[in-house]
């Protein structure tokens, strides 16, 4: 959920709207963000008592949706510290191979 803090956010069917054309009903965007697909939950936040999302966070619920029902592993993501971590792992050994 981390990315809705740099997205623009719009309330849930304008969102919806926005990322696909079509206006889909209030209950399906609720269900989506609640219960979610396939284990996957559209990312919401909560401001002023109204739940919002951004057309990027409903793009990257489609997407790992799509990828989940067509049988597909969806690729996890690390944190940026985890990637930091293992790219100086791998420069400590390639620098280790190269003198060795």
């Amino acid at each position: 959920m981390g990315k809705l803090t740099d997205e623009k956010l719009y309330p849930l069917v304008d969102a919806v709207e926005m990322a696909t054309g079509r206006r889909p009903h209030l209950s399906t965007c609720l269900r989506w963000a609640s219960r979610g697909t396939c284990g996957i939950r559209l990312e919401t936040t909560v401001l002023g008592g109204r739940r919002l999302t951004s057309p990027g966070a409903v793009a990257r619920y489609m997407e790992a949706v799509t990828v989940a029902k067509d049988g597909a592993v969806a690729p996890a993501v690390s944190p940026p510290s985890l990637q930091q971590r293992a790219a100086q792992r791998s420069a400590a050994m390639l620098a280790k191979r190269l003198r060795g």
